[in-house]
């Protein structure tokens, strides 16, 4: 006789995001509310991976019970013996390691999707999960709605004969009147740093009603894995934004179409006027799915027979009044978890480990169709329980990059065409320089900005890289002008400044000019002189190499009306405000003209980077008194001391052939170390 006491599952909630709220949350409503009897559920502790204080918070906030602890750890939490089951809500970049963590640690695991980045990953993990003898599902919460199960029985039965075809869409509509997207580059979305892009995040989505409706129906002896076509446009960040996927079933004589976009959204008015996300079509009619393809709430049945008569199935998603309000749907797939875990199995049947590898599988071909390539460090399949992915400590790199796309790179995007139009006359010892190179050599200009060096000396060939593409656009509109005047040749690409794509050796000279006192750490600024002297030739016996010059802001600018003087500080964030009617003016003599460059290499010193506190100072821009509504955006500078331009160099192995300081600037003249001189 079954037992009148609900089966409780007691979980430890890992991370503290919005996804993770969302989830608690339906865990802590009243099971009765959607007519569950035989489960229910307790939050049994929480972990955030930056503070113990972190994680009470969010206990306070989904208004768990005073019982639940607080951890500031991962791993205290994986550790406690009160927690039946982890949910690893942390973002699938960070999927394998968290996972894995708890695993290991002999927990049974719920991960949201996507399971992992990589195929490998997946195995990886269920591989473990197996040898450890638990419970582990991806979190796909839309398999686990009463209506997914309705559909599913509805194919299975033969309701609409055989299904050929499954088109299934989630998309949302982000693209901006500027040709981007309206995220911004660090955000999970786009970040490659985090997997970002719109097929691990939304089309996940798309896949599973694909799968659910033409893979997960087949019978299990002829369960076939399907043929992947796809086509992929990728966002500037290197993730994709706009991604089409067929699947192919050639033994079923089925397809299915995934759909996802950051472009163009599913629900174009956000009222669903656009009819289904999902249409499921067999022989002898179709199911229409209505609603976001991660939360739908109706679908339609239409019969080839049926004479026009449709049958429409509404399947809200109950709410707890005594708490707020609140459900949104994922209590469902908790419900799955509690099932098997009290029947002692190990996989849901509703979403076996074999499904989620071959979901990601197409995912990852579809990937390497569209040449997306993720960072090593969330690709890898070596599990590393004390990696910052499971300790929350990150690398100094890490964080100097992270600072950097947020006070440099993200700046010099939003005021790129108001920082070109100031910046269009050459500075006089940068000018020098180039016009002293000899007919027919070969020079980079490194942080090339807007263009504005590629043709002072017409009878050289100039290669400008910027980490900005903004900028670079920009720059190549010099290009076609210069062009149009037969200079000799130049060209511009998007590179990063700290990891050059030019071969080495290749260039006579370079310039690098305003770029390097961006870098937010000593090692990333030696590391860009390194590249700079890379791409230089070696000279020859009798014969000086190649010479590389660099601008950077000085220190010592008593004079000027900035004020910053010897022995203060040197790393400060320094204003541009971007006027709303901003004229196009020439640069008052005496300005500053300046180039952006780019980073994002290895931090060789392991070293933090620094935390700058906005300057008094003015603006290094000659501007009228911003209005109240003017945006007004922080740049990150260091700002060189007397000596230490070239102690950078010397401390990369170069020589310093000249020096000096000119209109608060300090510049050098560096060159290979003579001893290498006549080596190829």
């Amino acid at each position: 006789m079954a037992s009148s006491t609900p089966y409780t599952v007691r979980w430890g909630i890992m991370a503290t995001g919005g996804i993770a709220e969302v989830f608690t949350k339906d865990l802590l409503t009243n099971p009765a509310t959607r007519d569950v009897h035989d489960v229910r559920h307790e939050v049994a502790a929480a972990a955030s991976s930056s503070s113990k204080d972190r994680a009470a918070e969010f206990l306070n906030k989904v208004k768990a019970p005073s019982s639940a602890k607080s951890y500031g750890s991962y791993h205290e939490l994986v550790a406690d013996a009160d927690i039946d089951i982890i949910y690893v809500a942390t973002p699938h970049s960070h999927h394998f390691q968290n996972a894995m963590l708890a695993l290991e640690a002999g927990k049974n695991v719920l991960c949201e999707k996507a399971l992992t980045v990589t195929a490998s990953q997946a195995r990886k993990l269920v591989e473990t999960a197996r040898a450890k003898g638990v419970f582990f599902m991806e979190a796909v919460w839309t398999r686990y709605f009463p209506l997914s199960i309705q559909v599913r029985d509805l194919i299975s039965s033969g309701a609409i004969g055989n299904v050929y075809r499954t088109i299934a869409d989630l998309s949302i509509g982000n693209a901006a009147p500027d040709g981007k997207l309206t995220f911004a580059d660090s955000n999970r979305m786009v970040n490659p740093d985090l997997a970002g892009g719109a097929l691990l995040d939304l089309g996940i989505y798309a896949l599973t009603w694909v799968f659910q409706t033409l893979y997960h129906v087949q019978p299990e002896a002829e369960k076939e894995a399907p043929n992947v076509m796809a086509a992929v446009n990728k966002y500037h960040t290197g993730a994709d934004e706009t991604t089409s996927i067929i699947v192919q079933f050639p033994k079923h004589k089925s397809h299915g179409i995934a759909l996802t976009s950051l472009r163009v959204g599913s629900n174009v008015d956000g009222k669903g006027s656009g009819g289904a996300a999902i249409r499921i079509q067999g022989s002898t009619g179709e199911i229409q799915v209505f609603g976001p393809a991660y939360c739908p709430l109706q679908y339609k049945v239409i019969k080839k027979d049926g004479g026009g008569k449709v049958e429409v199935v509404d399947c809200p998603i109950p709410k707890d009044a005594e708490r707020d309000g609140w459900g949104q749907g994922m209590f469902w797939e908790a419900d799955e978890c509690a099932r098997c875990l009290r029947d002692g199995k190990k996989e849901s049947k509703s979403l076996p480990w074999s499904e989620s590898i071959a979901i990601m599988e197409v995912m990852e071909e579809t990937l390497r169709q569209g040449e997306v390539v993720y960072p090593e460090a969330i690709t890898t399949d070596v599990f590393d329980a004390q990696g910052p992915l499971n300790t929350g400590k990150r690398s100094a790199e890490a964080d100097a990059d992270a600072y950097e796309r947020t006070h440099v790179h993200g700046v010099y995007e939003a005021i790129a065409p108001h920082f070109s139009a100031t910046r269009y006359k050459p500075w006089p010892a940068v000018a020098s320089f180039l016009r002293s190179q000899v007919p027919g050599a070969v020079g980079l200009d490194v942080g090339c900005g807007n263009g504005k060096y590629l043709g002072v000396n017409p009878e050289v060939l100039m290669v400008g890289s910027d980490r900005s593409p903004s900028l670079v656009t920009l720059a190549r509109g010099r290009c076609k002008q210069l062009q149009a005047q037969q200079v000799l040749a130049t060209d511009v690409l998007v590179a990063d400044g700290l990891s050059l794509p030019f071969r080495e050796r290749a260039a006579d000279f370079a310039i690098c000019v305003a770029v390097i006192h961006h870098m937010s750490t000593r090692a990333r600024r030696q590391e860009a002189i390194r590249q700079l002297l890379r791409c230089v030739r070696l000279g020859e016996a009798g014969t000086a190499g190649g010479q590389v010059l660099v601008y950077v802001w000085a220190l010592e600018q008593g004079t000027s009306r900035r004020g910053w003087e010897e022995g203060g500080e040197q790393d400060l964030l320094v204003p541009w405000v971007l006027k709303s009617q901003q004229k196009q003016q020439k640069t008052p003599k005496g300005t500053k003209v300046q180039g952006i460059g780019g980073v994002d290499a290895a931090n060789k010193s392991g070293e933090a980077p620094p935390t700058p506190t906005p300057t008094p100072a003015a603006p290094a821009e000659p501007e009228a008194a911003p209005s109240h509504t003017d945006p007004v955006f922080q740049r990150y500078y260091h700002l060189y001391r007397k000596g230490e331009l070239e102690e950078d160099v010397l401390a990369v192995g170069g020589v310093v052939v000249t020096s000096g300081y000119e209109r608060d600037n300090w510049w050098v003249v560096a060159a290979n170390e003579p001893a290498h001189h006549g080596q190829h």
